[in-house]
């Protein structure tokens, strides 16, 4: 985003009036406002703002400290933003608007925020009144661009991303948003709709009445069975869209081997009509993407991706025999790939690539739960939404480092314990 991150807090000199008049609380004011200038400049953003908010109290009306801490708390929700922290990050926003509301920048860190909370609505909200307040900044219509499209609104998305590239002529990004966003539009338009309780259909008109209504049973069904064992049940609703083939790899530009993917950019669950062609793999595959929406709502998706497609492949509920035999193979072998390089979208890789390190993620996770508990991983998951890195939540939850744990399940594959 445009300038976030990038905010600065001012020095101030105390006026000669105010020395005059209470020479020992202005030296006091001014002591702590500097200390949370050279705090804020550290990235001791915490620190600074404990700061700030000690000289606002010795100077309720002082304009340059209440700015000081507004900008502090705005620093500081940048830095959330960075780690992907995002109800914190919200929080500090909110605290440096209540200080200055005029501010545009942190009216945009907040729908930044919201984005990331998958709060469309109060996205949309927070970034109207950032345009409105600093209408020629590029960044605020590409997040608002977002926020409507979060929403469905594709036109709305594509004219605020219009406007933006009114601003910024070729801007690249913005081309291909407009572009992608207009073919979905199309989708929109033409595609059959059907609402649930916590989830909305949209499907091409070949799809069946009746399988879009199994569809949304399975869902339902995922929703109770899924949230339970993962101890979360989101509060948003889900949109799941049904493509036809043709249409699902012109808008994810994803390989032919991909039977589903959940989108986390826009929040939905895109599924080609050919991965539903047998409902025991349609259940599968419907559980699978559900699952990442969950992790995804619990943890900001800051867990790696061994871990995301570990729990998935486990609450798809499907025979893995065949995978936990490949993987063992590979630990004798002692060409089994480390949970570090497991950290990408394995949507790039070639179907054998890709089944190897689905199969790694799957064993690897399997043996997290049986050896620990799936209460271990409920509490690590909540840890890493908190803001602990994963390693540390990792550690929390098995009193082992990330090196430790990948050592002692080596050893249970290559021994059989």
């Amino acid at each position: 985003m445009t300038g976030m991150g990038m905010l600065r807090v001012c020095c101030w000199a105390l006026s000669l009036s105010l020395i005059a008049a209470a020479p020992l609380a202005a030296q006091d004011v001014a002591t702590h406002n500097q200390r949370g200038v050279e705090l804020n400049a550290e990235g001791r953003h915490k620190e600074a703002i404990a700061e700030f908010e000690k000289a606002l109290r010795l100077a309720p009306t002082q304009p340059v400290v209440r700015r000081n801490l507004a900008l502090a708390r705005a620093s500081f929700g940048a830095a959330l933003l960075q780690e992907r922290a995002f109800e914190a990050a919200a929080g500090q926003y909110q605290a440096a608007i209540a200080l200055l509301p005029e501010e545009a920048e942190f009216h945009m860190g907040l729908g930044w925020a919201f984005l990331g909370l998958q709060e469309p609505d109060r996205a949309v909200e927070a970034l109207r009144r950032a345009r409105d307040l600093n209408p020629n900044e590029v960044g605020v219509y590409r997040l608002l661009g977002e926020a409507y499209y979060h929403q469905g609104d594709m036109a709305a998305a594509v004219s605020a991303w219009e406007e933006g590239l009114r601003l910024r002529p070729g801007d690249q990004q913005l081309e291909g948003l407009i572009t992608k966003a207009e073919g979905e539009r199309r989708v929109y338009e033409t595609y059959e709709r059907r609402p649930g309780h916590h989830f909305t259909l949209r499907y091409v008109g070949d799809v069946q009445e009746e399988l879009g209504k199994e569809i949304l049973a399975i869902l339902e069904q995922a929703y109770e069975d899924v949230g339970y064992d993962l101890n979360y049940y989101p509060r948003h609703e889900v949109e799941v869209v049904l493509y036809s083939d043709e249409d699902f790899v012109a808008i994810t530009d994803l390989p032919s081997w991909v039977g589903g993917v959940f989108d986390e950019r826009g929040g939905r669950i895109r599924i080609p009509v050919r991965g539903i062609q047998q409902t025991e793999h349609l259940r599968a595959l419907l559980y699978h993407e559900y699952t990442h929406v969950v992790i995804r709502s619990v943890t900001g998706g800051r867990v790696p991706t061994w871990l995301n497609e570990g729990l998935a492949l486990i609450e798809q509920r499907s025979p893995m025999n065949g995978e936990v035999e490949m993987v063992r193979q590979l630990a004798v072998k002692g060409v089994l790939p480390s949970l570090r390089t497991l950290n990408g979208s394995f949507v790039a890789l070639s179907g054998s690539d890709a089944r190897v390190d689905y199969a790694v993620s799957y064993v690897a996770t399997r043996y997290l739960v049986d050896r620990w508990s799936l209460w271990d991983v409920q509490r690590l998951l909540q840890r890493v939404g908190d803001g602990v890195p994963f390693d540390g939540a990792l550690e929390e939850a098995t009193r082992l480092t990330l090196a430790d744990f990948e050592q002692e399940w080596h050893e249970s594959l290559i021994t059989g314990n």
